[in-house]
């Protein structure tokens, strides 16, 4: 009886941990709203045990990279530093005041990304107890990717700037003309609103206008590429978004809070 007890025990684990996952899988189609709930319950779970993995895992990528890189990133940051202080002074002889961002950040890495929506959200390692406010503007090497949705005490969920539901006030730097931008759910960007007699070019760049504490003006957006048909007295812009969203692993999301202090 023992023996036979010693071996019907691992199916009797396996048949609990098949029934179980498939009244997860069940509670999860039937009921869309308990999806994120069970993803966020799940992720509190995993959170001190994955925690170190990923931060080593973070330190053995970056060290390994580092000398490739070194002279990459220092291009792009001499880049990034042109591009706003031409911004910045464009928006001091236009009476905007720019709030000072270098300490106003929390930088926080990329722990789950669904592929079926790739294109409207992801969510990030940071939340409440890291300062974190909901609303507030996600960046990517300088360039906005999101703002955040929801947010729990050890995590966020940033909704990115290509999804069909985020809209946020963006103008022009060269002329000052402002919009909307939003996304599609497939990876593209417009800018809206724009009146079809503006003499606006390719090339020319978009950063975010008067907003919030949350989401500061000057802060990069993209580049634009392309025009489509004018409807009713406003020409759709297509833009290039300046961050790689196809290869988001951390990112820096503003901290009203600390910009305060």
């Amino acid at each position: 009886m023992r023996i036979a007890g010693r071996e019907t025990r691992p199916w009797l684990h396996g048949a609990v941990s098949v029934l179980a996952g498939f009244v997860m899988l069940w509670a999860m189609t039937s009921f869309p709203v308990l999806n994120y709930r069970l993803v966020d319950m799940l992720n509190m779970a995993l959170y001190y045990p994955e925690t170190p993995f990923m931060q080593l895992r973070g330190i053995i990528k970056y060290s390994s990279n580092w000398v490739l890189e070194r002279a990459s990133l220092q291009e792009k940051v001499s880049q990034l530093e042109l591009k706003n202080r031409a911004m910045s002074e464009a928006l001091q002889k236009a009476g905007v005041k720019v709030p000072d961002t270098k300490d106003s950040v929390v930088t926080a890495r990329v722990t789950l990304r669904y592929p079926e929506a790739w294109w409207q959200e992801m969510r990030i390692d940071k939340g409440s107890d890291d300062g974190i406010t909901e609303g507030a503007a996600v960046m990517s090497e300088g360039f906005l990717i999101g703002r955040i949705s929801r947010l729990g005490a050890k995590y966020s969920w940033v909704e990115l700037i290509t999804s069909s539901s985020f809209f946020i006030a963006a103008a022009i730097d060269e002329t000052r003309d402002l919009g909307v931008i939003n996304g599609d759910d497939r990876g593209n960007l417009r800018l809206l609103y724009i009146p079809q007699d503006r003499n606006i070019k390719r090339g020319m760049r978009v950063s975010t206008s008067l907003m919030s504490d949350l989401v500061p003006p000057g802060i990069p957006i993209g580049t634009i590429i392309g025009f489509d048909e004018p409807k009713e007295g406003f020409m759709p812009m297509r833009i290039q978004a300046g961050a790689h969203l196809t290869q988001l692993y951390a990112v820096e999301v503003f901290s009203a809070k600390r910009s305060k202090k």
